[in-house]
């Protein structure tokens, strides 16, 4: 087996509604309205090798298998007011 190393990291320009909390599980989440939002992985794949191929997350069998792959992940969320 090999290890790979995924690092995303992702800026969002978000309402000044939506807030940064601490969910009840102990995490720190996004609260938009009355639903909480954590960041995650999916992986997306594609048959085509075209630059303008679709890619998706609709075959879930393989979602899954990579999915199965991931032994850890973790997600921080900084909130930065800009004005």
């Amino acid at each position: 087996m090999k290890t790979l190393t995924v690092r995303i990291t992702a800026e969002l320009q978000i309402p000044d509604d939506w807030e940064l909390v601490e969910h009840a599980s102990g995490m720190t989440v996004l609260k938009i309205g009355d639903q909480f939002v954590d960041f995650d992985i999916t992986p997306l794949a594609t048959t085509q090798d075209d630059p303008d191929a679709e890619w998706s997350d609709d075959d879930q069998g393989l979602v899954g298998e990579v999915l199965d792959c991931v032994t850890g992940l973790d997600a921080d969320l900084d909130l930065a007011y800009h004005q």
